[in-house]
């Protein structure tokens, strides 16, 4: 597996234009309609990061590669058995590519309401959020990581999905896939889920 992750803020004007010169033109409309320009910065980064991520994990040409979108709106590479997700959150974009299904979700620490976990979050896993620093953050990505990697995106049985954790490891309800956490940045929680080999 292929991790990779990089801050916005460092990418040069001139870099962004070449990044979006190798976009696809269906890509290229979109982003150029965007009136957030830091938004338009995270999409084009993240579509480059990714990129060049499968393109030394398959050894093919960066601009040689395709993305196209599956049924539930997850992208995938055209004609390459590879798998990845990206994810951009403030100043950083990530990416994970893997031999196997993968999803990778990064989130700003920021202050939310106190009850907000609620929606998402099961009894068990309330009681962790309000007894950890940056619990909330740690459960959403976990839970973002996991959907964006069975390929479904959050849907309305999030709580049917559970995590904890025991001595550092990171233990899910649902069997078969592997969790970490990715150092990315102070102020952010970067989680990964992969698909376990069968």
């Amino acid at each position: 597996m292929i991790i990779r992750s990089i801050n916005i803020q460092n990418v040069s004007d001139n870099q962004l234009r070449l990044w979006f010169e190798q976009m696809e033109e269906e890509k290229k409309i979109s982003v150029s309609c965007m009136q957030n320009e830091s938004k338009k910065k995270q999409r084009i980064c993240a579509d480059a990061l990714c990129r060049n991520a499968i393109s030394d994990f398959c050894g093919i040409d960066a601009d040689k590669i395709c993305f196209e979108l599956s049924p539930y709106g997850k992208p995938f590479a055209k004609n390459l058995t590879v798998h990845f997700s990206i994810s951009h959150s403030g100043d950083f974009a990530v990416c994970s590519v893997s031999e196997t299904e993968t999803g990778i979700d990064i989130e700003k620490i920021r202050t939310v309401h106190p009850r907000a976990c609620e929606k998402f979050c099961t009894e068990a896993e309330t009681d962790y959020v309000h007894n950890s620093e940056n619990g909330l953050f740690e459960i959403w990505t976990l839970k973002e990581a996991y959907f964006k990697c069975i390929g479904t995106g959050l849907g309305t049985d999030i709580k049917n999905v559970s995590f904890s954790m025991e001595n550092n490891k990171i233990l899910c309800s649902e069997e078969g896939f592997e969790f970490s956490f990715i150092e990315i940045d102070k102020n952010y929680i970067c989680s990964v889920c992969k698909k376990a080999a069968q």
